[in-house]
């Protein structure tokens, strides 16, 4: 007798792997947007394209590291140590590796405040997106 639930589970696993991809591109655009509204800075002539320049140092480092550590494993998912400790080493290789990536397209130092900030705010934003999908996730296999 075959097993039909192992194709439903990959299928669903796909799909919560993309949705988790598209949340983390969401949490980049709004730390942009959060951003520049903190500091009272114009959209640009187009808002879209101006948050998606800001956003994509650290999106596209997210997305190399994120992949290269196992953070969009369905494993990652399956265990709440994995997914913290998976996600948080990924964005502080990530988040470095931003900073110097948009540090070199703006030829402009890296301001330790701003570091430590997109450091602690995305983490956060991050690891609860994740608990939260984690969560949801793990209810609905059981």
């Amino acid at each position: 007798m075959t097993d039909i639930t192992t194709p439903t589970i990959e299928k669903s696993t796909g799909r919560l792997l993309i949705i988790l991809a598209l949340g983390d591109a969401a949490i980049f655009i709004f730390f942009a947007a959060a951003g520049r509204t903190a500091h009272d800075l114009p959209p640009g002539e187009s808002p879209l394209l101006t948050l998606l320049g800001i956003a994509a140092p650290f999106a596209i480092a997210w997305y190399i590291v994120a992949l290269l550590v196992g953070v969009y494993r369905r494993t990652s998912l399956d265990s709440l140590r994995q997914l913290l400790v998976r996600t948080l080493l990924a964005w502080i290789i990530a988040c470095a590796l931003g900073l110097i990536a948009r540090s070199l397209l703006l030829q402009r130092p890296i301001i330790m405040a701003f570091a430590l900030t997109t450091l602690g705010i995305n983490a956060a934003l991050l690891l609860g997106w994740r608990l939260i999908v984690s969560f949801i996730y793990t209810r609905r296999i059981r």
